[in-house]
């Protein structure tokens, strides 16, 4: 039995905040759907993050308030899913806006946000650690964030590995008797 793929993005469906971004972010939208949890998501490409970023904080998104990644193997991609909310803005108060772009697995780079959206800076390094996902421009990839410095690294290679890729095989520490 396999586990079932979730989803990269969720069955269309009207949203009050959809028709505001389709005319702000235009072809940068190349899907739509809505969570069970009534939030909106959006596939853009990866190219462009950055530009969508932009837009969505002159709309008045003042934080991203989680940076996440699905490693789809099979496929031979990663799903970077961007969470913007807003502290500050009356309208968007009550809004989870979900930004999804996929990546190539075998070149998993993407631009970074950090710089617009400075919440997002410890999200890139984690995902960078536990998926090898490389945010270009964050100035601190390639350095230890979370993980102990020993830890996953090929002993063969000396290269890193990352511990929530679907291939990654944990290491027999003889815990198990």
């Amino acid at each position: 039995m396999s586990a079932k793929i979730p989803p990269k993005c969720p069955p269309p469906a009207d949203h009050p905040l959809l028709e505001k971004l389709k005319a702000a972010l235009g072809d940068a939208i190349l899907n739509h759907g809505v969570t069970p949890e009534g939030h909106l998501c959006l596939m853009v490409p990866p190219g462009k993050v950055r530009e969508v970023a932009t837009k969505l904080k002159e709309l008045g998104f003042d934080h991203v308030l989680s940076l996440s990644a699905v490693d789809y193997m099979a496929e031979g991609k990663f799903l970077v899913t961007y969470v913007y909310a807003s502290y500050l803005n009356p309208d968007l108060k009550n809004q989870l806006l979900h930004v999804r772009a996929e990546i190539p697995r075998n070149d998993p780079k993407i631009a970074s946000i950090a710089d617009i959206y400075p919440s997002a800076d410890y999200d890139e390094r984690e995902c960078h650690e536990m998926f090898g996902i490389w945010f270009e421009g964050n100035p601190h990839m390639g350095k230890r964030f979370l993980l102990d410095p020993d830890c996953c690294i090929d002993e063969k290679t000396g290269k890193p590995l990352y511990p929530l890729r679907k291939d990654f095989k944990v290491p027999d520490w003889g815990l198990m008797g």
